[in-house]
């Protein structure tokens, strides 16, 4: 079982594509200790009653960070509750999204001791970084990130970079220099803003093209890099296998918590809205099933408009919630952008993999 806690809605940077600028337009809000302890033993429960023998609790935002103190907390809380079930072989584990700028040697030193997953919101080198992630007063925010690459490439971090139209040019390179910074564990994902054109997915396509290239390359040197972008795509083609089956959590795989308590699928959906679409119950009644309904079904059927395509499992426009909530405004949307861009991003993984095997 995932658990996502959206500890604050406060958020120290004004990213330009922040998915949050309409939902959390206020950015005041933030989740109180009895909201986050009942959303811990509701998805402990429901871990039990799924039969299922982990849970990972994300921290989550806004910026979390800015919440440290509920972190802790949070630990402290599950570790306590997971004792007293007295399940063997039961693993917890914990994981942080943050931008990365808040971090000092406490926080540091108390993610490395409980063994975080930190996923770290980074877009690249310097100029690269700075078009979009800005701080409140619009100045770039590499430099508050830049003292801990080091400490956090040790940490085995994992990099989430984003690109948007302003940003195209230089993706390859800003992979390329993640690389040489230590980074094993990253991955790109395009701002489906509604607003890609024919030119802008052409240029996007020469950079994923280049990128491939230096994985093919990478990989023939036996290098340890994991390049999500690429691999992902390579990964389900391998193992016959699809995204829902272990990266869209909806339902069964994981719950998200607004910071009132309100239940939705997924990071994306969260709104701090009783009457927010897909919110499916509270921590304090849980989950209401049969608004969860619509969700459980996703899980379990393929999209109309998908039918006969030979990369629907492949396909984000297909397979993940978030996505098609995102761009569409429902789970059975389609939106023509992400599936020209997953068309496109497919038939470049699948050359580079011929390459790689033909080598």
């Amino acid at each position: 079982m995932n658990l996502v806690l959206s500890l604050t809605e406060q958020c120290n940077l004004r990213c330009t594509y922040c998915y949050y600028k309409e939902s959390h337009a206020e950015r005041a809000k933030v989740m109180g200790d009895s909201v986050l302890e009942a959303a811990i033993q509701l998805a402990l429960e429901r871990t039990v009653a799924f039969r299922q023998n982990f849970l990972n609790i994300t921290f989550f935002g806004g910026e979390p960070l800015l919440r440290f103190d509920a972190i802790k907390h949070g630990v402290e809380v599950a570790k306590k509750l997971v004792l007293g079930i007295g399940l063997k072989d039961f693993r917890l584990h914990f994981a942080v999204n943050t931008n990365g700028t808040l971090l000092n040697d406490e926080i540091i030193e108390f993610l490395r001791r409980e063994n975080f997953q930190i996923f770290l919101s980074l877009d690249g080198n310097e100029t690269r970084h700075n078009i979009c992630r800005k701080q409140v007063n619009g100045e770039g925010s590499f430099a508050k990130i830049a003292p801990h690459i080091p400490k956090l490439v040790k940490m085995n971090v994992i990099v989430l970079a984003v690109v948007t139209r302003e940003n195209i040019s230089g993706l390859c390179e800003s992979i390329q220099w993640f690389f040489d910074q230590g980074f094993k564990r990253l991955t790109s994902a395009p701002d489906f803003d509604g607003h890609w054109t024919e030119e802008s997915l052409d240029a996007l396509g020469v950079e994923y093209q280049k990128l491939a290239d230096l994985w093919v390359e990478l990989k023939k040197s036996k290098s340890p890099l994991y390049l999500g972008t690429i691999q992902d795509k390579v990964k389900i083609a391998v193992e016959d296998s699809r995204y829902r089956s272990y990266s869209c959590h909806v339902y069964e795989g994981g719950i998200s918590v607004a910071t009132d308590g309100s239940i939705f699928p997924c990071t994306r959906f969260i709104a701090s809205n009783p009457a927010a679409p897909y919110c499916q119950g509270n921590v304090f009644t849980g989950v209401d099933e049969a608004r969860a309904k619509e969700v459980h079904d996703f899980v379990h059927r393929d999209k109309k408009d998908c039918e006969g395509c030979s990369l629907k499992w492949r396909c984000t426009a297909h397979e993940c919630a978030c996505t098609s909530f995102y761009t569409t405004g429902t789970l059975d949307g389609v939106s023509a952008e992400v599936c020209a861009h997953e068309r496109m991003l497919a038939a470049i993984c699948d050359e580079a993999v011929d390459k790689l095997l033909n080598a």
